[in-house]
């Protein structure tokens, strides 16, 4: 089954304000990616968003990239 063409993709991060915009990329794949490396070395999680629709692509918590990376366990808040 094919999936739909999602154009660009923002990323955003979450701070103790809100969502805030980091960058862009061209696809999905990229777009995780970076996100996933990002979310482990800010430690906060990261939304990917469908820069035309504005839906969500895709959340990354801390944990969850961690353990993509092997690595068990979260930082603390």
């Amino acid at each position: 089954m094919a999936q739909a063409s999602v154009g660009m993709i923002l990323t955003r991060y979450l701070s103790s304000e809100g969502w805030v915009e980091e960058c862009s990329h061209a696809n999905a794949f990229d777009a995780y990616i970076d996100a996933r490396r990002r979310c482990v070395l800010r430690g906060c999680p990261y939304l990917l968003v469908d820069a035309e629709t504005g839906s969500t692509v895709s959340v990354l918590t801390v944990k969850q990239c961690l353990h993509q990376y092997g690595v068990e366990g979260d930082f603390p808040a």
